[in-house]
């Protein structure tokens, strides 16, 4: 026993100081800085300066990581504007564009809203030195004096060999480029680029920032779905749909039209980069080439805002070199929100960095304390690539929170040429834990067609599942469910993209779906306007004490009317709660306030026909706490 135990801390001690192994630092060029909009000129610029790493320093990888609240003494902003975040050099008169950001609709969000995003911008580690101006702009034209946003730009470099030599970055394209002006087509801005390697160069890699704005007659371009190529001494070496799916977004619910579909890009979405390497030759001459699907109308107003660039890169370092890049699941960050409740199988994303193709790998992972396993992976990735793997054990522990560690080992079956980025560690959250019955309610809107909701068990077997042809309009079904000890998925699917309910569709109704045990109390609400899916992992332990989800469900239908609101309110227990109705521009102007002692479920209907047509706010306070705020807007 003796032996086990030192073995489990010989392994832990060993993830640890792979995990403290590589030298980090955090530059932050906007701290908390509150970020708004000028409307006299569309857009406004928060320049600081920064001291970043000298050039002869090797820099393995960087992360910038964008964190977005509500301001001080204002509240969130309304709109989704594009945001650029640029760097120049002291004395230089370009600038680069290193990250976009589409900034969400945060009308619902409240005091304490906190999100958080990453990207990977190692590419652009040759400029990011020395001294320079950071310069985030925040475009848009909202009012500047009650809302914004409080923005963190923060910049985790880790030290260390790169990848590969990093030779030269050009800016090909950098514009606002119309789109579908036969007088002026996009193709007679977006021409070849001829460049010529460097002497050292091995390979070149495309990166475009590129997402679609403006609206004509057939929505484009931010809402029409084109494709674009990346061509390479003339031939197309890449075709990409320009458009993205929103409905998943792990930023939900949001106030606007978060869950439409866009030109590449969604609100509240730091932007990931396109990228496509290719082949070079020492000194060769080449030409890079951008072209747009074509596409004409009469009154165009569309337009394509494209940032890309040209790297080039030297001999790779490393024949053999595999990467942890992140644990999906378990994890607590919010980006990868849509896919925990932590689930039973652990979810990594690994990539080669290494010239030779990855083709075999040995994982192991854990949870602190407990005994490693072991997988030995088997695949085929190409340099550069990344890959989403699902490791075949599942994981538990009793512990509320404890640490999950994963390390990579022998790459191709050899020594890693670079191993201090294998090992990671997240935080691991004990899902939640659910009585042997289980009754799942739900109550479909008017399009219950677009709907489906089933259980499965950690290995996909089917447990229950309802087709959108078993459901009716505006019914309310419950599934009595008698489970084993296991983990569990429950998934809810709407092929509509717009959940149970959502404030544009008002005459698709509104659902409502919850768990409960045999009581009849909540144990986990789900909020009805979740886009395209919920996905809820849990575990059944037979004479285990279950926890009940004691906040309360509070659903306010329609946000856009003539009159009529209505309040669904659900809870396990009674509080005095408040219903207040204020306007939106000044939230100290109160207009209705209803007040209920001892109350746990209910719905209301407030009629607002005699009010002047504005925006409202609908909050819900329990014992004296603002727990929810939805805007309302009375229409004509």
């Amino acid at each position: 026993m003796i032996q086990r135990s030192l073995y489990l801390l010989a392994g832990f001690i060993l993830v640890q100081q792979n995990l403290h192994a590589q030298a980090t630092e955090n530059i932050i060029s906007h701290n908390q800085e509150t970020i708004v909009t000028d409307p006299s000129k569309g857009e406004n610029s928060y320049k600081n300066w920064a001291v970043f790493p000298p050039k002869n320093k090797e820099i393995r990888q960087i992360i910038l990581n964008l964190t977005f609240e509500c301001p001080d003494n204002m509240r969130c902003a309304d709109w989704d504007y594009v945001d650029h975040l640029k760097v120049r050099q002291k004395n230089d008169t370009v600038d680069y564009e290193i990250a976009r950001m589409l900034t969400p609709y945060g009308g619902r969000f409240h005091e304490n809203w906190r999100f958080d995003w990453k990207v990977d911008i190692t590419d652009f580690s040759p400029i990011l030195r020395d001294s320079l101006e950071v310069d985030y702009i925040h475009t848009g034209y909202e009012d500047n004096k009650t809302r914004g946003w409080k923005v963190t730009v923060d910049f985790e470099i880790t030290y260390g060999k790169p990848v590969a030599e990093q030779l030269a970055i050009h800016k090909v394209y950098d514009g606002n480029y119309s789109y579908g002006d036969k007088s002026d087509p996009i193709e007679n801005h977006l021409v070849p680029v001829a460049l010529k390697a460097s002497t050292q160069s091995t390979f070149g890699k495309v990166k475009i920032h590129q997402t679609g704005h403006g609206m004509d007659a057939n929505g484009c371009g931010e809402f029409c779905d084109k494709y674009r190529d990346i061509l390479y001494n003339g031939k197309v070496i890449d075709r990409k749909q320009l458009w993205m799916e929103c409905g998943d977004n792990p930023l939900y619910p949001q106030a606007g039209t978060w869950i439409f579909d866009r030109a590449n890009w969604c609100p509240g979405y730091l932007l990931q980069p396109d990228e496509v390497s290719f082949d070079l030759n020492s000194g060769q001459e080449f030409t890079i080439d951008l072209n747009m699907e074509p596409y004409e109308t009469e009154k165009p107003s569309a337009k394509e805002l494209i940032v890309a660039y040209v790297l080039e890169y030297g001999k790779i370092n490393s024949e053999n070199d595999v990467a942890l890049v992140d644990i999906i699941s378990p994890s607590n960050e919010k980006i990868h929100s849509r896919k925990n409740e932590t689930g039973a199988f652990p979810i990594i994303r690994i990539k080669n960095n290494g010239q030779n193709n990855l083709k075999s790998l040995v994982i192991k992972y854990f949870l602190e304390g407990q005994k490693p396993k072991e997988f030995k992976w088997k695949g085929d990735i190409p340099f550069g690539e990344t890959a989403l793997l699902t490791l075949p054990e599942e994981i538990f522990s009793d512990k509320e929170s404890t640490r999950f560690f994963v390390e990579l080992k022998r790459p191709n079956g050899k020594k890693d040429g670079y191993g201090l980025d294998n090992s990671k560690s997240s935080v691991y959250t004990k899902p939640n834990i659910l009585p042997e019955s289980v009754i799942i309610y739900f109550k479909t809107n008017k399009k219950p067609g677009q709907n489906e909701y089933s259980v499965t068990d950690s290995y996909g077997k089917p447990i229950l599942k309802r087709d959108s042809v078993d459901l009716k309009p505006n019914t309310i079904y419950s599934d009595t469910l008698r489970l084993r000890k296991g983990n569990y998925t429950f998934k809810l699917h709407d092929k509509g993209g717009d959940g149970l309910e959502f404030w544009f569709k008002a005459k698709d109704g509104n659902g409502s779906v919850k768990l409960l045990d045999t009581l009849g109390q909540a144990i986990k609400h789900f909020n009805s306007d979740f886009g395209s899916h919920i996905m809820y992992n849990f575990r059944v332990e037979p004479g285990v004490t279950y926890h009940l989800d004691n906040e309360p469900s509070i659903n306010m239908f329609p946000a856009r009317t003539e009159g009529p609101v209505t309040l669904d309110y659900f809870a396990n227990d009674e509080k005095n709660v408040e219903v207040i109705i204020t306007q939106q521009e000044d939230e100290t102007k109160i207009v209705e306030t209803h007040t209920y002692l001892n109350f746990k479920k209910g719905i209301f209907t407030y009629d607002l026909s005699y009010l002047p047509k504005m925006r409202y706010y609908l909050k819900v306070v329990i014992d004296g706490k603002e727990v929810f705020k939805n805007r309302i807007r009375l229409k004509e």
